[in-house]
C-alpha cells in the first residue's frame, strides 16, 4: 500500500456533498482543490416537487450549464416521505416520481446519475430500507426505473448504491439487487468506521471495510459478476468517540480510498456534518485528500 506521504491523482471523477443546493459551495471546493473537474451530488424527496425540487433543480442544471463537462448526481429516495412500499407498488407516487424527472429533464439534468434508493441496506436510513423486505424493495426500484426512463428526454443512469454491512433480510449485495436491466452502475458508500470497535487500528478499519459480508471485496466481485461499473458515491473520514467508534484525522483511510476508487465511474467526498464532521475537522486529513485528489 502506498504510504501517506505518497501523492498519487485518481483518474476517476471526482464529486463533493456540500449541502443541499450548494452550488458555490461546490465551486469553492473545486477551487480549493484546484482541479477542473469537480461533479455534484445532493439528495431530493420526490414528494417535495411543488416547491424545493424546482428550486433545486434549477439551481443544478444553471450549475451544470455553467461549465462543460459538469455531472450531476442525484441521492433519491424510492419512497416519499412517509411512503409504504404497498402505496407505491399500487401507483401512489408513481405522479411524483415522473413529476421529478420532468424537473430535471427540463433544467438540463436529463443525463444526471440517480442513485435509487439508496443505502437499502441501512435499516435507518428511510421508509425505503429494504431489510425487511427485500422482494418489495426490488419492485419499486423496478418501477422508479421504468417511469422515470419513460419521460420524454429522459438519459439517466441508476446507480444501485449500498452501505457496507448487512442488516436484517439484506445479506448480501444480489438481496436487493433489481435486475441487471435496471441498473447501470453498482455503488458503495464507505466511511472509516467500526461500529463497537474504539480500540481499531487504522489497518483495522480497513481491513474491515474489505473483508466484511458486503464490504469491498464482496463489492468488487459483485460488480464483475454483473459487469457493472463501480462507483463510491459517499465516503468520507469520520470523528471518533461515538459507537460509530470512526477513526478520525486519519490520513491512511484516505489513502487507500485514492488507491480504492481509481477504477470507478465517480466517486464523492461526504462533506457535510452529519455527526462525523467535515474535512476541517481533519486537519491532517484534508491535506492528505488535497494531495491525493488535488489538480
Amino acid at each position: 500500500m502506498a504510504s501517506p506521504s505518497e501523492g498519487v491523482t485518481a483518474p476517476s471523477r471526482l464529486g463533493v456533498y456540500v449541502g443541499p443546493g450548494k452550488t458555490t459551495s461546490v465551486d469553492s471546493f473545486q477551487s480549493w482543490l484546484g482541479r477542473s473537474q469537480a461533479d455534484a451530488t445532493d439528495y431530493l424527496d420526490p414528494s417535495e416537487n411543488t416547491q424545493w425540487n424546482q428550486y433545486a433543480t434549477k439551481y443544478w442544471g444553471d450549475w451544470k450549464k455553467a461549465a462543460a463537462g459538469r455531472r450531476f448526481v442525484l441521492g433519491l429516495p424510492l419512497l416519499p416521505k412517509g411512503g409504504t412500499f404497498a402505496d407505491g407498488l399500487a401507483g401512489k407516487y408513481d405522479s411524483q416520481f415522473r413529476g421529478l424527472a420532468d424537473l430535471m429533464i427540463r433544467n438540463g439534468l436529463a443525463d444526471s446519475v440517480v442513485r435509487l434508493g439508496y443505502e437499502g441496506n441501512n435499516k435507518n436510513i428511510g421508509p425505503w430500507q429494504g431489510t425487511d423486505d427485500p422482494a418489495s424493495y426490488r419492485a419499486m426500484f423496478r418501477r422508479v426505473v421504468t417511469l422515470m426512463r419513460a419521460q420524454a428526454g429522459a438519459a439517466f443512469r441508476f446507480d444501485y448504491n449500498m452501505a457496507v454491512g448487512p442488516a436484517g433480510k439484506a445479506t448480501s449485495f444480489e438481496s436487493l439487487y433489481p435486475g441487471d436491466a435496471y441498473v447501470d452502475i453498482v455503488g458503495l458508500n464507505i466511511y472509516d468506521v467500526w461500529w463497537g470497535h474504539p480500540g481499531a487500528t487504522p489497518a483495522d478499519r480497513w481491513n474491515h471495510v474489505l473483508t466484511t459480508t458486503m464490504g469491498v471485496n464482496d463489492f468488487k466481485a459483485f460488480a464483475a459478476a454483473h459487469n457493472k461499473p463501480k462507483s463510491y458515491p459517499e465516503w468520507g473520514l469520520y470523528r471518533k468517540g461515538d459507537s460509530y467508534a470512526g477513526g478520525g484525522d486519519s490520513p491512511y483511510f484516505i489513502d487507500r480510498m485514492a488507491e480504492l476508487v481509481q477504477d470507478s465511474a465517480y466517486q464523492a467526498y461526504f462533506n457535510q456534518n452529519w455527526g462525523g464532521g467535515t474535512l476541517d475537522d481533519f486537519p491532517n486529513g484534508k491535506a492528505q485528500y488535497r494531495l491525493r485528489f488535488g489538480g
